[in-house]
């Protein structure tokens, strides 16, 4: 899988965020009673988890092309 960098560098920095998104949401479906709090919880980790799967990948793909020369 290849990510051109900019593309890797928006996608990394979501990924950063979705798992604080997630104990956020979770948070307030405890305080305000929102529905689906785990449900929705369990997505966010899900999608995050897919992301830095996807993440690894293309880094170890860039890695490999570069003589593992690149800091990723």
């Amino acid at each position: 899988m290849r990510l051109n960098d900019k593309t890797y560098d928006i996608l990394n920095k979501i990924q950063r965020w979705i798992p604080a998104l997630g104990v956020f949401y979770l948070a307030l479906c405890h305080i305000w009673g929102f529905s689906y709090g785990d449900e929705i919880n369990n997505t966010i980790v899900a999608v995050a988890t897919l992301m830095a799967t996807t993440l690894e990948i293309a880094n170890g793909q860039y890695q490999k092309d570069n003589g593992g020369n690149a800091n990723g």
